[in-house]
């Protein structure tokens, strides 16, 4: 596995469990519940941004050329 594959399966996950974790949002009555589901999906966009950041790093840093 390479790379960018290990990125794209992250994200994909972060991705699943943003969605699952809205639905279940959706379904909840309770407004504190309600909102603190969204708080995790919240946190987790953010984070799935930071990590994107770090790979573009780590590609720039792995292209360069260096002699």
């Amino acid at each position: 596995m390479n790379l960018s594959q290990a990125l794209d399966m992250v994200a994909k996950d972060e991705r699943e469990l943003q969605e699952k974790y809205l639905k279940i949002a959706d379904q909840e009555t309770d407004p504190f519940v309600k909102a603190f589901f969204h708080r995790i999906v919240k946190d987790a966009v953010r984070h799935e941004k930071k990590v994107y950041k770090k790979y573009e790093k780590i590609l720039k840093t792995v292209n360069k050329k260096t002699y």
